[in-house]
């Protein structure tokens, strides 16, 4: 009985694994192909549509950030991690003022050049104190922000001016009733009611022998130098127009210091190249204190310097002058969201999200604006790209779902079925022996059929009887 059941022949024979593989990936090149139209629907073919018609100026401005905020299960936000669902968490928005470029000039001849930084303080960075745990407090000296005998250190991040004027605490006793800012001497604290102003710990400004100073971000040029040369021109809201060098201040002519702030200034040996710069004034010798000066002073007499460098703001204008719109709100994109799930919102507001708090540089980009459309700018716009994208996205999946749909109709017209249930090629094997191989088949069958049956008989013939 095992002998017949291993010479037994299967009900299904096996098929040919070209022909199965051949129909297998077709069907899944054309499954995945329909799922990628799907996504691609909602990644590209809509906001490639929505670019379009978007009305964007394909040439890019500048934008400042003016407003900036946190907050949670917004109605919009500047960046979201995934287009598919609504942001929620991490939720920044951001608005920013629109403007024209400003001019890119050049300082020639210079001397003394050196280069200040006022870095950002970070107050998440600062110590913190448990006044609750034992006697951590008890050499406790400087300022500090205090919740619930919770305390971090304002002093190393920040010189304050202020007036301790409220009740005395111990740190080590009445722990608890630290709430607010305190001045601390050690364990001895006593609170600072009324508000109060802190500078961050900057670098020292020498101002001795310079006649020109150039902000750029947190950072500041100063130097001496024979002239300044500009090479673009300003036209207000209207685009600029590039012209030959021009000089537009040299100190004997001017009478004075020149004040500017730029988007970025690059040093070139014994010349300065700034690029988008704006606010150019003249500032008076005598008012600068010497020999040295700190951020906070510069800050001020830079927004006391009133006097133009070019009165008919073409060269180095105010900003006020080249101002399209005012407060906009900033999206990342059109869509104001990404897909690629990299923490890009997270970078996108470190990047643009500084809106000049504390005496901090704002966020300075390109961006791109509707002319007729005052209540948003984006800060990723390309037409190009945009168009490129749609192109691979509609023709890859188009062409492996057209190539799979073909294959399998021609393998529907050229592959058959036999009697034996194994498929064949049609046009793979000799029309002459198609017409024999069903005969041959059943010649098979029937050998096998004779050998079972004289099996059976040399059983029979060796059984005793």
């Amino acid at each position: 009985m095992s002998r017949r059941r291993k010479d037994k022949i299967p009900v299904v024979p096996e098929q040919d694994k070209k022909i199965c593989g051949s129909i297998c990936l077709c069907q899944l090149t054309i499954v995945l192909s329909c799922v990628s139209f799907v996504y691609l629907s909602v990644a590209v073919y809509i906001p490639s549509h929505r670019a379009f018609h978007a009305g964007m100026e394909p040439e890019p401005v500048m934008c400042q950030t003016v407003n900036s905020t946190l907050v949670n299960n917004c109605n919009w936000a500047s960046c979201g991690e995934w287009c598919l669902t609504k942001t929620s968490g991490f939720c920044p928005q951001l608005f920013a003022t629109v403007r024209r470029n400003g001019t890119d000039i050049s300082l020639e001849d210079c001397s003394r050049l050196s280069t200040y930084s006022c870095p950002q303080a970070n107050p998440g960075m600062s110590r913190r104190f448990n006044c609750n745990n034992g006697s951590e407090c008890a050499s406790l000296t400087g300022v500090f922000n205090c919740s619930l005998g919770h305390c971090s250190n304002m002093s190393e991040l920040f010189l304050c001016h202020h007036k301790a004027d409220g009740i005395f605490v111990d740190s080590e006793k009445d722990n608890l009733k630290l709430n607010g800012f305190f001045e601390c001497h050690h364990s001895r604290c006593r609170q600072i009611k009324k508000p109060f102003s802190c500078d961050r710990y900057c670098m020292k400004i020498t101002t001795t022998a310079v006649n020109i100073y150039l902000s750029y971000g947190d950072q500041l040029y100063t130097g001496d130098c024979r002239r300044a040369l500009a090479y673009n021109a300003a036209n207000g809201t209207e685009p600029g127009y590039r012209v030959n060098a021009t000089e537009i201040w040299t100190e004997e002519s001017s009478g004075g210091l020149l004040l500017a702030s730029c988007h970025s200034v690059v040093r070139d040996n014994n010349t300065l190249k700034g690029y988008d710069c704006l606010n150019g004034t003249i500032l008076q010798e005598q008012a600068v204190p010497q020999p040295f000066i700190n951020f906070t002073t510069f800050w001020a007499l830079s927004d006391n310097s009133t006097k133009l460098v070019d009165r008919t703001q073409r060269f180095l204008p105010m900003q006020r002058e080249l101002t399209i719109f005012n407060s906009s709100k900033l999206f990342i994109n059109l869509d104001g969201c990404v897909n690629t799930l990299r923490g890009e919102c997270l970078e996108f507001y470190s990047t643009h999200g500084r809106d000049g708090d504390n005496q901090t540089a704002q966020s300075r980009y390109t961006c791109f604006y509707n002319k007729k459309d005052s209540s948003l700018v984006v800060a990723r716009f390309d037409l190009n790209k945009t168009w490129w994208d749609l192109v691979i996205a509609v023709c890859v999946p188009g062409s492996l779902f057209v190539v799979s749909f073909i294959s399998l109709a021609i393998i529907t017209h050229t592959v058959r079925v036999d009697d034996d249930a194994r498929m064949r090629c049609k046009w793979c094997e000799p029309d002459d022996g198609a017409d024999d191989e069903p005969g041959l088949v059943m010649d098979g069958l029937i050998n096998q059929t004779n050998n079972i049956a004289a099996m059976d008989k040399r059983v029979n013939d060796l059984t005793p009887r």
